[in-house]
């Protein structure tokens, strides 16, 4: 059945589809229907793996369709049934922004981050990234390994821009301290939160955070460090240890593989994997058959990335503090002006060895699948934030 063999890292191209459709309605021969089954079951556990796929492509919606109108059309009432997408849930959620229920009131919260408690933190930092790497589709990543850039992959842009804005932030909420006492404080407190990121399995979050606090620009802070306790300095050499990119990521991946339940992956990471395994292995071997191999790998990482979109939160949003923490992270800084603010908390020593934000002091956390890609905010979605927060602060 060569032609039925529609490659899993290629299921959204149509003209696949279209010949897995003629080679299902031209079959002929004793083994016909044996072969018609089998590319019915292929095409129920494509529907039932990407079920986005199916309520979002409309292009994919129409050929399905058609395929089961010449199943029908043939009397294979059992083939019909098994490419039926009628049952699938809407998925628009993953591509429109949706009204929020209004809520009950929980009591005030402190819409200062300095009074928020490290868990709070961490809590309301997965629920922002759990709302955005859920609605990044099989296509956006297909795409993305493919092209090898994002042209006309906006969900996925800004996802990335999430992750550099949450790195950015943590810098900035280090370097807005006048003091070096006060410093340390808030890189003790960002420590705490990555070890709650840790305890909510929120990878993604607490990679950007560790790679915030590792970045040039607070890493040469030597007399800021120097207020850190030996505790804290402990739990900082586990966290940076853990999203080492050592080993290829080794100890990330350990501890990625034993956690069970709600768990966001390092995006950064999965996306490279799917980069190696789409380069290293072709997707068909001895001309005619599909490269089970590579279908097995590449099927191992999208399980991970996509199972997200069906998964729930454990977490109960203040959407006040949403709107504040969202605003915050759509500040725009260069990587420049930051380090400049960074020389002005602690001058260069002019007897040590001049440092830059391309030359760190110490190996940082891997940043560079996201690097070059934080956007400018967008005007409306910050004013809409900015409304939000005066209202709070109206009624508080």
């Amino acid at each position: 059945m060569p032609a039925a063999s529609v490659s899993v890292s290629r299921c959204s191209d149509l003209s696949e589809l279209s010949l897995t459709c003629s080679t299902y309605r031209d079959c002929q021969g004793d083994d016909c229907q044996r072969t018609r089954l089998k590319i019915c079951y292929l095409m129920r556990y494509w529907i039932v793996e990407f079920p986005a796929e199916f309520n979002l492509d409309l292009g994919l919606i129409r050929m399905t369709e058609e395929f089961r109108d010449v199943a029908e059309k043939l009397g294979c009432e059992d083939h019909f049934k098994l490419i039926d997408i009628s049952t699938i849930p809407s998925y628009d959620w993953m591509r429109k922004l949706t009204q929020r229920k209004k809520q009950a009131k929980k009591g005030k919260a402190s819409l200062l981050f300095d009074h928020l408690e490290p868990m709070e933190l961490a809590e309301h930092l997965t629920f922002l990234e759990y709302k955005s790497i859920r609605r990044i589709s099989f296509t956006d990543y297909q795409s993305y390994v493919i092209h090898g850039c994002l042209v006309d992959n906006p969900t996925l842009e800004r996802s990335i821009a999430l992750f550099n804005g949450v790195s950015q932030w943590v810098q900035l909420m280090v370097l807005s301290k006048l003091t070096p006492q006060l410093r340390a404080e808030v890189i003790t407190k960002y420590i705490n939160v990555a070890q709650k990121l840790l305890h909510l399995q929120n990878f993604n979050t607490l990679m950007a955070v560790v790679g915030g606090l590792s970045h040039s620009s607070i890493c040469r802070l030597k007399e800021t460090h120097s207020h850190l306790s030996p505790e804290v300095t402990k739990i900082w050499n586990e966290m940076t240890e853990l999203v080492s990119s050592n080993g290829n990521y080794c100890s990330y991946r350990k501890a990625f593989n034993e956690s069970e339940g709600f768990k966001i992956p390092i995006l950064g990471v999965h996306l490279k994997d799917l980069i190696a395994v789409h380069v290293v292995f072709p997707d068909w071997v001895e001309t005619s058959k599909v490269n089970i191999v590579k279908m097995q790998q590449l099927y191992m990482t999208f399980r991970e990335l996509v199972s997200l979109q069906s998964a729930q939160a454990q977490v109960e949003p203040n959407m006040d503090l949403i709107h504040l923490l969202t605003l915050s992270l759509d500040m725009y800084y260069t990587e420049d002006e930051i380090y400049e603010l960074s020389l002005v908390r602690e001058p260069r020593n002019p007897k040590s060895l001049p440092t830059s934000p391309t030359t760190p002091n110490k190996p940082l956390a891997p940043l560079d699948w996201a690097s070059g890609m934080t956007t400018k905010p967008d005007p409306s979605v910050v004013n809409k934030h900015i409304r939000k927060v005066v209202d709070v602060s109206a009624q508080a």
